[in-house]
């Protein structure tokens, strides 16, 4: 059987599936899921969340589906919507192992969601919104179908990792680089009433936004005892990373992997740098909406 070859700036188009077989999805997917539940936390305690929308949910490398799984854990009513019938069977299957519910819909048209005005209290995406090809409408819908907040997260366009990588994603169809730009993002969801309350840039490691994890990079580059910080990891004889015994994110999420995040944040040493650091070394952008309060522009 002939595997599709890995695209360079966003390999999880063909890797996805390997993620079902082995759920260790690296040390640099880790650490993005451990800095959004610290967003998710802030907007929980700012908005009171009870029902969240995840659209469109496939993006981030790793395991797909469950990126919204810290809101399941806190008691959330969580809706997934995914455009890939084969994966949402096997998305369906890892909420069932972890042993939280979700409701998982297939759905492809995103100018058209599903659902009833003011349906959730947020509605949120991590880098899959370059995936959207009719942005303005998508737009529109989420701000329809939304009571409080809109949480965006995209790549850095103004990093170094994804300056070197953007020309792979200019040849991929299906891809509209235009969309994780910050202007456009601002433009397209802080109208009809909807106001940007805040953004900023996260997810600053100490290692560079390169398609490979993060473990084969220092295997590489001789810094292999970087990872003895990340206890938890064992190594096997050959000194590599022994990927099937680590504990992963869904081992966190199944409860047992308690210690986990704690773990990863021992990594977040870079996440108060200042701006201008930020700008040419954050992996990930996020904004913040909400309906404008009487008064407001």
């Amino acid at each position: 059987m002939n595997e599709q070859p890995m695209n360079p700036f966003l390999a999880v188009l063909t890797t996805w599936k390997s993620y079902f077989d082995n759920y260790y999805e690296g040390l640099g997917t880790t650490y993005e899921r451990v800095l959004l539940h610290k967003l998710f936390k802030r907007l929980d305690t700012r908005f009171g969340i009870t029902s969240v929308l995840e659209v469109p949910s496939f993006g981030m490398t790793g395991v797909s589906g469950i990126n919204s799984m810290w809101w399941a854990m806190h008691g959330k009513q969580v809706t997934v919507i995914d455009t890939d019938r084969e994966r949402i069977a096997f998305i369906e299957n890892v909420w069932k192992e972890v042993g939280l519910d979700a409701r998982i819909m297939f759905h492809e048209d995103f100018t058209n969601l599903p659902f009833d005005k003011d349906t959730f209290d947020v509605s949120w995406n991590f880098a899959s919104l370059w995936f959207v090809p009719e942005l303005p409408r998508f737009a529109s819908e989420l701000r329809r179908i939304t009571r409080k907040v809109i949480f965006i997260s995209v790549p850095n366009d103004s990093g170094w990792g994804y300056r070197l990588r953007e020309k792979y994603g200019r040849e991929l169809p299906g891809i509209f680089l235009e969309n994780i730009r910050p202007e456009t993002v601002v433009q397209q969801f802080a109208c009809e009433g909807w106001t940007l309350q805040e953004t900023g840039l996260f997810d600053v490691p100490p290692w560079p936004d390169i398609a490979m994890k993060k473990e084969d990079l220092f295997q590489k580059i001789g810094l292999q005892k970087i990872m003895q910080l990340f206890s938890r990891l064992k190594k096997s004889k050959n000194n590599h990373q022994d990927q099937k015994s680590s504990p992963t994110i869904v081992d966190y999420y199944a409860g047992r992997a308690p210690h986990l995040e704690e773990e990863i944040m021992r990594f977040a040493i870079l996440e108060n740098a200042p701006n201008f650091f930020k700008r040419i070394w954050a992996h990930h952008r996020y904004f913040i909406f909400a309906p404008a309060k009487k008064g407001e522009a």
